[in-house]
């Protein structure tokens, strides 16, 4: 498999198909962390859109030492925070999205019966994700860039640009809260 920083040179070089393959690499880890981020269709859409033209725009300053994905998460997160400067707005956003029906999270053509099993996971997960969105925002990216995205300690404070402690910090305060919103122990 060609490298990420490979691609970049090639692209640098000229060759198109090197960014559609890289855009390609990324899209679904990119797409997921801009609805977690947005939890709105559109908003969702236009984010993942803005971020693929600002790196664009700015790939001649990354440096391939970094790892690519947590540099790209980490323009995501910039451009995310430039959109949405005031957490009251954000967190009244986020109360909005949960109570309506359109912006849930819902599998995607499983024709499977809905047994009560399935049934009862989807509310766990449904509920897990109402009390994350509880959580104040400093808490809510290490917790999504850990869980969901499976980044590292390392990966996450590239993100943030925050030391790894801090990283470390917020996730255990970050657990602690989500634990305290869903009233039972989480692991």
């Amino acid at each position: 498999m060609i490298s990420d920083r490979q691609l970049i040179e090639s692209y640098r070089l000229g060759q198109r198909e090197a960014l559609e393959c890289l855009i390609n690499r990324y899209r679904d880890d990119l797409f997921r962390f801009c609805y977690h981020l947005s939890l709105e269709k559109q908003e969702t859409e236009d984010l993942f859109q803005e971020v693929w033209v600002r790196v664009l725009r700015k790939l001649e300053k990354y440096d391939p030492e970094r790892p690519f994905k947590a540099w790209l998460f980490q323009v995501t997160l910039n451009i995310h925070k430039d959109r949405y400067r005031k957490w009251k707005k954000l967190r009244e956003r986020l109360a909005l999205a949960w109570t309506d029906e359109s912006s849930r999270f819902k599998e995607t053509g499983d024709d499977a019966p809905l047994t009560e099993d399935f049934l009862m996971k989807k509310e766990e997960v449904l509920y897990l994700e109402r009390c994350l969105r509880t959580l104040p925002k400093r808490y809510l990216a290490p917790l999504v860039l850990f869980y969901y995205e499976e980044f590292s300690y390392e990966s996450i404070g590239e993100v943030l640009d925050v030391p790894l402690g801090t990283v470390k910090s917020r996730l255990n305060q970050g657990k602690k809260l989500l634990k305290a919103a869903m009233g039972e122990r989480i692991e």
